[in-house]
């Protein structure tokens, strides 16, 4: 039978040792031992293991016991015996296993000597899920005001005070659902949508640790303590001691960073390199992480091009580091210059919760997710009378209607595209599939690009920059960028399909000046668009699509490529199905032999079963060659005309039925 154990004896003191974090429960000390609200990172099975163990200060006790109940209904019994030493220390340890789930698993940890046992210690509200941080300074904290909660979305440790920016308390360890004290239990606006979003699309619990702190510049961020790495004076050693007392520093899937604003006010500098410092601590001391994401940030008011030359440089970290994947923050709601309401942090928290969606737990959910980024700046012709402004392959974008700030001010998008640093040059704009075409006011001679102002000026007629601006189809807005090279477009390929006696597709084309890469694609009859199917280097101007053979017509196009220009358009062939040219029969309705036919030697036919109707041969290009009636048999030859080789088709035509098979003449 169990007993609680007498109050007097049952001293509830947790006496932190700093080694071990030992906790002493009367004559029970446990160096392993769940806590209230506390998340165990999932493995590979989608479990985590919870360990129990310890010593026991008092002789006579036999086993330790652990009852765990999930969400309140029993779930598992353990127990383990307890051994004693030559000091008379009993020493026990065991291990009980938790799904990573939508569920609270509770603890009860008793010692027994056989005939009773005494409850030593109850948990509750232990999960098992993934681990987060998210970092920056203030757009990323929400000045950790936001109340709102969720049930299984944690975090571990305390904001320290001054927005995070004082030392950090060693004594502050608590497992916490996140915001259950706003400030001091903070995620933030954005770090609680993202965590709800994960949560309720997965399934999984998961915990977030909001490290950024106000006024922090990428310096700031990247200062790492040599042999104190957890020191808790600076921001990445108070970030690192969170994780480490948590037991998350091997776990951590995603790192999200956002922050820039500092150096784009000249409060700051060199934010290329100190990143850089910072993404190779991370790697050092987090070595579990997947992903990184970084937030472009957004046009302020600091009269200098620093902010647009960082933008443009987050914009391409993706192209820099392989594991990094950038968002847009123009156009977030409630912008004021610098902060956004609070639905512009759960907007922010929203975008980025989609792309962690299908790069950390498979979504399908991927339609449009990215902002869309800017691959190449051209002019369409010699003449230099138009501009094609070439985003990610697949997105689908938006050219603008007329924004209108307040009722005097109506902004045209045209106005905020600069060729050589200036406006004007641009009448028009349309969006074609994932390229914008600009209509220029004239022949033109610039050869750098820039997409949105590099600042705006506090009390303009158009402060805070709300729009114009591109955006996909889904609602996300395009990156800025800033001083992309203009080149000159390709001319556009003729392009020439042939059938061949095979069965495959012959494609030619002629070679285009200042071309590096061909991109060739294929679409089949009824498909809704062209996949890629092969990215040929110059000077190659063939290819065989030995993958064609299939019962429908074949559409392809291609165009050429270099690193700041394309063709304007594709060039484009169609191959048309012939009369027999198809996937082959698998029933086994009929069968030929010899196959490959032998030379000058007949093929026989053979049937299941008495049939009528016809046989023909035909050859890949869907040319009849040869054939007869047959008149109930069950069995009959053919001959093929010795000119002919390669792969032909054999064509049984019965009732209005039609089977195929496959032969190889020499």
């Amino acid at each position: 039978m169990s007993r609680i154990i007498p109050l007097k004896a049952m001293l509830l003191l947790l006496l932190l040792n700093p080694l071990c974090q030992a906790q002493r429960f009367s004559s029970v000390v446990f160096n392993k031992l769940p806590q209230d609200f506390q998340l165990y990172p999932r493995n590979a099975e989608n479990e985590a293991t919870v360990p129990v163990s310890g010593i026991v200060e008092a002789a006579g006790w036999k086993y330790i016991s652990v009852q765990v109940t999930r969400n309140d209904v029993p779930a598992q019994y353990q127990k383990a015996d307890i051994q004693y030493n030559q000091k008379g220390l009993g020493v026990f340890e065991l291990e009980t296993k938790i799904k990573a789930e939508l569920a609270n698993y509770g603890f009860k940890v008793f010692v027994s000597r056989g005939t009773d046992s005494v409850l030593i210690v109850t948990r509750q509200n232990v999960v098992s899920g993934d681990v987060y941080v998210l970092s920056g300074q203030s757009n990323s904290t929400g000045f950790f005001t936001e109340s709102d909660t969720s049930l299984f979305c944690r975090t571990f440790g305390k904001i320290t005070k001054n927005l995070n920016t004082f030392p950090y308390d060693a004594a502050d360890t608590l497992w916490v659902l996140s915001n259950q004290k706003a400030y001091d239990n903070g995620v933030g606006t954005m770090g609680l949508e993202i965590q709800k979003q994960l949560v309720q699309k997965s399934g999984i619990p998961n915990c977030l640790i909001n490290a950024g702190f106000h006024w922090s510049s990428a310096f700031g961020h990247a200062q790492r303590t040599p042999g104190n790495p957890a020191d808790l004076n600076n921001g990445y050693g108070r970030m690192l001691y969170r994780l480490q007392k948590a037991g998350l520093a091997q776990s951590v899937k995603a790192y999200i960073f956002r922050q820039g604003e500092t150096e784009a006010y000249h409060e700051g500098g060199n934010w290329q390199g100190y990143f850089d410092v910072l993404y190779k601590n991370l790697k050092l001391d987090l070595p579990s992480i997947q992903k990184l994401y970084v937030f472009q940030i957004d046009i302020i008011y600091y009269p200098s091009p620093v902010g647009a030359e960082l933008r443009d440089y987050q914009r391409r970290l993706a192209e820099i580091y392989p594991d990094i994947q950038s968002l847009a923050t123009v156009g977030t709601k409630g912008f004021d210059g610098l902060h956004y309401s609070r639905e512009g942090n759960q907007q922010s928290g929203f975008e980025l919760s989609r792309m962690m969606l299908k790069d950390l737990y498979g979504s399908k959910d991927t339609l449009g997710i990215y902002s869309p980024g800017i691959k190449k700046v051209f002019y369409k012709s010699e003449e230099k009378k138009q501009l094609v402004l070439v985003f990610d392959e697949g997105q689908q974008l938006v050219y603008p209607e007329p924004h209108l700030t307040n009722p005097h001010v109506t902004l045209q998008m045209k106005d905020f595209f600069y060729l050589d640093g200036a406006s004007g040059a641009v009448s028009s704009g349309k969006a074609e599939g994932n390229r914008i075409i600009l209509e220029l006011n004239g022949s033109r001679r610039e050869k750098s690009m820039n997409y949105l102002p590099m600042y705006l000026e506090k009390g303009g007629p158009y402060y805070p920059f709300n729009g114009p601006y591109i955006a996909n189809k889904q609602g996300m807005r395009a990156f800025t960028f800033y001083n992309v090279p203009i080149g000159i477009g390709l001319s556009i390929p003729v392009l020439a399909a042939e059938a061949t006696t095979d069965g495959s597709v012959k494609l030619l084309w002629d070679q285009i000046a200042g071309a590096e890469n061909y991109l060739l694609e294929r679409k089949l009859e009824g498909e809704d668009a062209y996949t890629v199917i092969a990215i040929l280097s110059s000077p190659t101007a063939q290819y065989v699509d030995e993958s064609a053979l299939v019962s429908t017509d074949i559409h392809y196009r291609l165009k050429a490529l270099n690193r700041t220009a394309e063709s304007s358009d594709y060039s484009y062939a169609k191959i048309e199905a012939p009369i027999v040219l198809g996937i082959e029969d698998k029933g086994s309705f009929f069968s030929v032999y010899p196959n490959p036919v032998l030379k000058n030697q007949p093929v026989t036919i053979k049937f299941n079963q008495v049939v009528n109707g016809r046989i023909s041969v035909f050859n890949a290009t869907g040319q009849y060659v040869s054939g007869k009636n047959v008149n109930h048999e069950k069995e009959v030859k053919l001959s093929v005309p010795d000119k002919n080789s390669g792969y032909h088709f054999i064509r049984f035509d019965s009732e209005g039925q039609v089977w195929n098979k496959k032969i190889l003449l020499p």
